[in-house]
């Protein structure tokens, strides 16, 4: 026992003149610990550079037998989750409306003239997506706004309209949600002078969907390829950047309306400048896109407000960009409710890319410069 005893007496005195080098040794264990866990969090959740979500990449094994691309951007989800309820929503470009908010989260934009030489944004969001956020500033109805959120099949968020385009949504009772006699699901934000100041709310937006039992889209999904085939090759990056079309250049006379995208070789992705400075939207994100379309319309004025009526039916010349390069081709459209549908000159169908896609529609008084590109 006097064994024992002297044994837990010296371990104690050890413990003592070593207590410090103990404790430390403790906390740095407890330090990488967290580390690990913290770093291993990070890889599996949040959001890369730009703003793809991380529950949009699933893994292949997974995919094998359950999984289908998303109607709206090609992404692979599980059956069950590929046809997910759009919401569209009319989007001041204004420069006092900047920066727009929830604009990075729309997986699909319109950038379409407006009267007086102005563009707005229809801009498409999926009716699945987490957190709650605000979307606007948002805009007036034009009956051209009508036309394209019909192929979607889509809830239209606007505030007012034009004459035409009010009495066609009674008329033809297209589902939109005007702001004027549903305030409840939007706000008026104090930081912005009216009328660049109205905001959607999209916790408040999805109660709607549910309240109208709209939870599914049903629309004819454009060709997206199963898999990324870009692959970045760092000692090609030079050559690569310099053969590529690698800025685009849209211009309609107004400087707040000067568009410059840029092709980021690395990332496979164009990113979005406006009057020389990046778009960023409430969230800081840089506005981007996996896909760009320029597709030339037909306009002519209408009143004395300088409305305007767009041509989108038939089939006119486009300009496809993707993965750094740009090629002509042409879109179609047979009536309303169809969708549009974008061609190459060989007459074969566009396959996107899976992701964001944004189109540009260029009417007469828009200029478009692409490098190494001639129309």
């Amino acid at each position: 026992m006097v064994f024992i005893k002297n044994k837990i007496n010296s371990a104690k005195n050890i413990f003592k003149k070593y207590k410090m080098f103990f404790y430390f040794f403790v906390i740095l264990l407890l330090v990488i610990l967290f580390s690990v866990i913290l770093i291993k969090k990070n890889s599996q959740e949040g959001f890369d550079n730009y703003g793809k979500e991380s529950d949009d990449i699933i893994l292949d094994e997974v995919c094998v037998d359950s999984c289908q691309n998303r109607l709206i951007d090609g992404a692979l989800v599980l059956s069950g989750e590929e046809n997910p309820f759009l919401v569209s929503a009319v989007l001041d470009n204004h420069s006092d409306a900047r920066p727009q908010f929830g604009l990075s989260r729309a997986s699909l934009v319109y950038d379409v003239p407006a009267e007086g030489g102005i563009n707005r944004y229809l801009a498409f969001f999926r009716s699945d997506l987490e957190g709650d956020f605000k979307i606007g500033p948002i805009r007036s109805a034009r009956p051209y706004f009508l036309d394209i959120s019909l192929e979607y099949q889509a809830l239209m968020l606007h505030c007012g309209g034009s004459p035409a385009s009010l009495a066609r949504i009674i008329k033809e009772k297209l589902l939109t949600l005007n702001e004027f006699y549903n305030s409840y699901y939007f706000i008026r934000y104090d930081k912005y002078i009216a009328p660049h100041n109205v905001l959607a709310d999209y916790q408040k937006i999805k109660e709607y969907l549910q309240d109208k039992n709209l939870s599914n889209s049903n629309f004819l999904p454009w060709k997206f390829k199963t898999k990324s085939e870009f692959v970045f090759e760092e000692d090609n990056f030079e050559f690569k950047n310099e053969k590529n079309n690698s800025e685009i250049n849209i211009k309609n006379g107004q400087h707040q309306y000067d568009t410059k995208w840029q092709y980021n070789y690395r990332d496979n992705i164009y990113l979005k400048k406006i009057s020389q400075e990046d778009q960023t939207d409430d969230s800081g994100e840089i506005i981007s896109a996996d896909n760009l379309i320029l597709q030339f319309v037909d306009t002519k004025i209408l009143d004395s407000e300088l409305r305007l009526e767009i041509d989108l039916l038939g089939r006119g010349e486009a300009v496809i960009c993707l993965d750094g390069f740009c090629q002509n081709g042409y879109w179609e459209k047979i009536k309303n409710s169809d969708r549009t549908i974008y061609y190459y000159d060989n007459n074969e169908e566009l396959i996107f890319n899976i992701g964001k896609t944004w189109i540009h529609l260029i009417d007469e008084g828009t200029s478009v410069e692409i490098d190494n590109f001639s129309f």
